[in-house]
């Protein structure tokens, strides 16, 4: 761990260990892209139910936010695998580039319409 210690960043998109300023390094930019994957799915923001000093406090206490039963099983898995609670716990980039959410290729008609953009069409 590169044991940083400044706390920056939006706050719903926060890595526990940044939250409690105990040190961080590339493990938190996981935890990001793990929040980031999952707001690109459903289209809301991380914790989007609470206000962000209560998101704060949920990510402090490793409560994760909710991630919907409706995506699909390799979704759910990469996005809790980018949640995990303890930063060494989480995969790299590279091990996240061979999950099969990534490598599995995306069919048109299996991917619902954006809910920013309900007409959007899929390529």
């Amino acid at each position: 761990m590169n044991d940083v210690k400044s706390c920056k960043g939006t706050a719903f998109w926060m890595a526990p260990e940044v939250v409690k300023s105990s040190g961080y390094g590339l493990p938190a930019d996981i935890w990001s892209l793990g929040c980031t994957v999952l707001e690109m799915l459903t289209g809301q923001l991380p914790y989007s139910s609470l206000e962000w000093m209560q998101a704060l406090f949920r990510i402090g206490r490793g409560i994760l936010p909710p991630v919907p039963d409706t995506l699909s099983m390799d979704a759910r898995n990469f996005i809790f695998e980018c949640l995990k609670v303890n930063p060494n716990d989480r995969p790299t980039a590279s091990q996240l580039l061979e999950h099969p959410f990534v490598k599995r290729p995306l069919l048109a008609s299996s991917v619902p319409a954006s809910p920013m953009h309900p007409n959007a069409r899929r390529s």
